[in-house]
């Protein structure tokens, strides 16, 4: 029995893609988990636009690594912004 290689790439790509925003970011918070859902959603997401659209710049085998990359990326950025926009509490 052999892996696919959805099986291998989404979750490594994903956790990667979550590692180097936090590190950009800067720190760890409750959000963290709901960003490592977005970088597989993105991962995966990004990976078939590039399938469909035809984007073939970087591809480790059948994935298509720098679209599925962008696309985690700015859903995470998506999640943060819309994360800042929440109710803010205001402690007296």
């Amino acid at each position: 029995m052999t892996l696919g290689p959805w099986l291998v790439w989404v979750p490594l790509l994903a956790l990667i893609n979550l590692l180097v925003f936090v590190a950009i970011r800067g720190r760890w918070g409750r959000i963290v988990p709901v960003l490592a859902v977005m970088a597989v959603i993105g991962v995966v997401v990004g990976d078939q636009v590039a399938g469909v659209i035809g984007i073939e710049v970087l591809r480790i085998g059948d994935m298509h690594v720098l679209a599925a990359s962008v696309a985690a990326q700015v859903l995470m950025v998506a999640v943060t912004l819309l994360a800042a926009l929440g109710p803010i509490r205001v402690e007296d």
